[in-house]
């Protein structure tokens, strides 16, 4: 694990009485059950990293990600009954799944970033293929895995992407012939980069292009993640001390937008589009970016990082104005002094206006996304909250890293909501559409409000011994 010198700032905790440590949640979210992850190649139990979905044939799976304990493949066609079916044996430390599709195959990605132990299913296939994936160390090289999951209870590897600086996140672009890689190094990476791969062959996979990203003050300027928009033409990176869009109309020539920056941001972690309609009729596009602030090192207490949200409509997509800022409004000790209570992976459901987001200890949450099309360009609220929290389940022990649903009934609302946790394993919710909502909206902050809040959170320095550490992040 990366180390980071935190110096956390407690005087928020004066502002409530602690509250109790125990299981909560809204009525219209209820647990349904957990799925624990069996330790493998030297870890610990669980470890659960981020998320994602496939439907192959007749039946749904989640892939829910691991540190050392490979890829779970769960089959969660009847969620009530859902059970791990296959494990892809893959001893690293990231572990961020993807899945994209050719013809009527499916396939996943999954990362190695600062561990691999050479040792591994994932390592062996990837050898018996003719890959180079040893160090001269003997442990496992890095970068990015690609398993064949068409027969998801027999996953095989079938292509591995070395990356020097390994592969904290990566996103396969809409066309799948590219993989973008986010290394997520530090301000010890002196070129920072997004490294592109085309992987049009997987027997073959070789560098395209590298997009050189500009130097930022702060904890470093290398991508840490990339979403693409449907179309492809379009990439939002989250790069630690800055936003980045970028041109992907040729994915394999990227070009920047704009790169911008915001101090009330302390780690840009993800960053996703959305596009709502307002009252009017006219479309607005908005881009979130969820700060994991401190890198989710352990601070004590809850809420830190959250939710900040620009206007990139039109013209606005070189220059991004903020309209808001959204986080939790639970001001408690974390239940443990190591646990961390900052937003982490999201996703979003554009036609429902949800998001569904990680919390660490905060557990996970829903949130309606409907009300930012009311908010004007200067910030200023001109109908609804901008976003508002309508669900929510915390575990006493709650570590959830990320939290993500297939689909949303579009006649009730209804969806299975799963999370991804670092203690527990893959925890399976249920969310009702017509019970009633979370008791608190969360707080929905001016630009100028965010910014003076930040000042209150957590500040992160660099040390002599942080030139090698790894964010304990998504």
């Amino acid at each position: 694990m990366r180390r980071l010198a935190v110096t956390t700032v407690l005087a928020v905790l004066a502002l409530a009485a602690p509250a109790s440590a125990q299981d909560a949640h809204s009525p219209n979210l209820t647990h349904v059950k957990t799925l624990p992850y069996e330790a493998r190649n030297g870890g610990t139990p669980n470890y659960g990293t981020d998320i994602e979905f496939a439907r192959i044939g007749e039946r749904q799976y989640a892939l829910a990600g691991s540190y050392r304990n490979g890829l779970q493949i769960v089959d969660i066609t009847d969620p009530e009954q859902a059970q791990i079916a296959a494990v892809y044996d893959c001893g690293v430390t990231q572990g961020d799944p993807q899945v994209f599709t050719r013809g009527d195959r499916t396939y996943v990605t999954y990362t190695s970033d600062t561990f691999g132990d050479g040792t591994s299913t994932c390592y062996r296939e990837a050898a018996a293929l003719g890959f180079e994936v040893l160090k001269a160390d003997g442990t496992g090289r890095n970068g990015t895995f690609i398993a064949d999951i068409t027969d998801p209870l027999a996953p095989r590897t079938v292509s591995f992407v070395h990356v020097e600086q390994g592969s904290h996140n990566q996103t396969v672009h809409p066309s799948g012939d590219y993989l973008y890689n986010s290394n997520s190094d530090l301000i010890t990476s002196l070129e920072p980069a997004i490294e592109v791969f085309d992987i049009s062959d997987l027997a073959s996979p070789r560098k395209a292009a590298e997009l050189a990203l500009p130097t930022r003050p702060g904890l470093g300027t290398e991508s840490h993640d990339i979403t693409f928009d449907e179309s492809g033409d379009r990439a939002y990176s989250a790069a630690l001390s800055q936003g980045v869009i970028i041109d992907t109309t040729d994915p394999a020539a990227p070009a920047i937008v704009t790169s911008f920056l915001d101090p009330a941001i302390n780690v840009w972690h993800q960053s996703d589009p959305v596009t709502l309609t307002d009252a009017t009729g006219t479309e607005r596009e908005f881009l979130i970016v969820e700060d994991e602030v401190a890198g989710a090192v352990g601070t004590g207490q809850c809420p830190n990082g959250g939710v900040h949200v620009y206007d990139i409509t039109g013209e606005n997509e070189r220059s991004p104005v903020k309209v808001g800022y959204w986080n939790i409004d639970e001001v408690r000790p974390t239940t443990d002094p190591t646990h961390s209570c900052t937003a982490h992976v999201f996703d979003i459901h554009e036609d429902a206006k949800v998001m569904t987001i990680a919390y660490y200890n905060g557990g996970v949450r829903v949130v309606d996304l409907a009300g930012l099309a009311g908010i004007s360009l200067g910030g200023a609220q001109l109908a609804g909250q901008g976003m508002r929290e309508i669900g929510f389940y915390r575990f006493e022990n709650a570590n959830s890293w990320s939290a993500k649903t297939p689909s949303i009934d579009p006649q009730t609302g209804d969806f299975h909501l799963y999370g991804n946790d670092v203690e527990r394993g893959l925890d399976i919710y249920r969310f009702d559409g017509d019970a009633a909502p979370s008791a608190s909206d969360g707080a929905w902050l001016t630009p100028a409000q965010a910014l003076a809040r930040a000042k209150t959170l957590p500040s992160v320095e660099l040390t002599p011994g942080s030139a090698f550490f790894c964010l304990l992040s998504g």
